[in-house]
C-alpha cells in the first residue's frame, strides 16, 4: 500500500515539476518596441524599430541605445509582418510595443483592419498608445533621437508629457477597439507632424475619427477645450486668451489661465424625435499670467472673468463645429441618446443625424486664484 502512495506522489510531483513547455526565451526573440503602418499604393507598409543587442564586453561601458529601422510591405498588416520576419534574424515579438504610429493616408482609409491582428493576438500590445502622423510612419520612426533613449522611448515620453500637460488625450489599442465596434461614440488620438529640419516630432493636436476613419483635426487650443468638454482634466490644463486690444505691446493683451476644476452636465432633449444637446460647464480658474495685473481689485477680477468666459464659449463653439463637420462624436452624445431615449434612437441613422443636431455649450467660470496672495 505504501508503494502505491509513493508512486502516486511521484506522479503528481513529476507533473508539477516538468517545466514550461511553451517557454519563449528573450535571447531567441527580436523585441519590437515601436511599429508604424503606412499606405503604399494598394499595399500596407510596416516599419519597425527594435534595439540592437549590446556587443560590449563586461569591462566595457554600455553602448548608446541604438534602434534598427526596417520596413516591409504586404497585402494586409499581418502579411507585412510575415514579410518582416524574413528580415529579422530572431523571432518577431510585438508583445512589448509601446507606440503604434499610423500614417494619415492609411488612417483615412480606416484603421480597423490594422489593429485587428493586434487585438486578436493573445500576446498583442493592447496597452500600446496609438498616434497619427501627418506625413508617414516610416519617416517618423526614422528620425534621429539623442543617444540616451530609443525611438520608442522618445514617442512614448512625448505622448505622456503632452497628456499630462493637458494638451492631448492618449488612447491605446484596448481602449480604441471597443469604441470602433460600438455605436454612438467615436474617438480621438494624438496628431503629430515631423519637423525634418529640426529632426523632431511635434504635436499638432488631436486626430478625429468617424468610426475607424480619420476625418479631421483639432488644433492645440481646441484639443484642450475637448478635454474640458469631455470632463477629462489632467493635472495641468492651460489656456491662453486675448482679452484686450488697448495695449501697443501685444503680449500685454493676453491672459494665461489654468483650469483647476471642471463640473460638467450634458442634457439631451428629444422632443418630437428632434434631438438637441446642451452641455453646461462650470470651471474654476487660476490666473497664471496677466501683465496688466491690478487683480487685487474685485471689479477688475469680475471684468476679466467675463472676458475669459466669452472666450471659453467661443472656443467651445468652434471645437464642437469642427467635431460635427468631421462627424466625430467623441463626446458620446449618441451613447446618451441610446441609453436614455432608446425609442428615439431606434428611429435615427445617427451618423447622418449627428452633424446636424443643435449642440449648445454654456460656460460659467470663476477665478479662484489670481496670484500669490488672493
Amino acid at each position: 500500500m505504501k508503494h502505491w502512495i509513493l508512486l502516486i506522489w511521484m506522479t503528481i510531483f513529476s507533473t508539477i515539476l516538468v517545466g514550461c513547455w511553451d517557454q519563449r526565451l528573450l535571447k531567441d526573440s527580436s523585441l519590437i518596441l515601436a511599429i508604424g503602418y503606412d499606405q503604399l499604393d494598394n499595399k500596407i507598409m510596416t516599419t519597425i524599430a527594435h534595439p540592437l543587442s549590446s556587443l560590449s564586453g563586461p569591462n566595457q561601458s554600455s553602448p548608446p541605445h541604438v534602434s534598427e529601422i526596417l520596413s516591409a510591405s504586404g497585402d494586409t498588416a499581418r502579411d507585412a509582418e510575415v514579410h518582416m520576419e524574413r528580415k529579422v534574424p530572431e523571432k518577431f515579438d510585438m508583445s512589448k510595443v509601446k507606440v503604434i504610429l499610423l500614417g494619415k493616408e492609411l488612417a483615412s482609409h480606416g484603421i480597423f483592419s490594422i489593429l485587428d491582428s493586434t487585438y486578436r493576438d493573445l500576446r498583442g500590445p493592447l496597452n500600446a498608445n496609438v498616434a497619427i502622423i501627418k506625413e508617414n510612419a516610416k519617416d517618423a520612426l526614422s528620425i534621429k533621437v539623442r543617444e540616451s533613449m530609443t525611438i520608442s522611448d522618445y514617442y512614448s515620453q512625448l505622448l505622456h508629457t503632452s497628456e499630462q500637460g493637458g494638451i492631448t488625450k492618449n488612447e491605446n489599442v484596448q481602449g480604441i477597439f471597443p469604441i470602433i465596434l460600438s455605436q454612438g461614440k467615436d474617438f480621438v488620438v494624438p496628431y503629430l507632424t515631423i519637423e525634418k529640419e529640426e529632426n523632431k516630432a511635434r504635436l499638432n493636436g488631436l486626430a478625429m475619427f468617424d468610426d475607424d476613419k480619420f476625418s479631421g483635426t483639432l488644433g492645440l487650443k481646441e484639443s484642450s477645450m475637448f478635454l474640458i468638454l469631455s470632463d477629462n482634466k489632467k493635472k495641468n490644463l492651460p489656456l491662453n486668451f486675448k482679452v484686450s486690444n488697448n495695449n501697443k505691446k501685444e503680449d500685454i493683451n493676453f491672459v494665461s489661465v489654468q483650469v483647476l476644476k471642471i463640473k460638467r452636465k450634458i442634457k439631451i432633449d428629444d422632443t418630437d424625435g428632434n434631438v438637441k444637446a446642451k452641455v453646461k460647464i462650470n470651471v474654476n480658474l487660476s490666473i497664471e499670467e496677466y501683465p496688466e495685473d491690478d487683480l487685487y481689485e474685485k471689479k477688475k477680477i469680475e471684468k476679466l472673468n467675463i472676458k475669459i468666459q466669452k472666450n471659453l464659449n467661443e472656443l467651445a463653439e468652434t471645437t464642437v463645429e469642427k467635431m460635427q463637420k468631421a462627424n466625430c462624436d467623441a463626446l458620446g452624445i449618441g451613447q446618451r441618446v441610446k441609453a436614455h431615449h432608446l425609442e428615439t434612437w431606434k428611429t435615427l441613422n445617427w451618423k447622418k443625424v449627428y452633424p446636424e443636431i443643435p449642440i449648445e455649450v454654456e460656460f460659467t467660470s470663476e477665478i479662484i486664484q489670481h496670484g500669490i496672495i488672493n
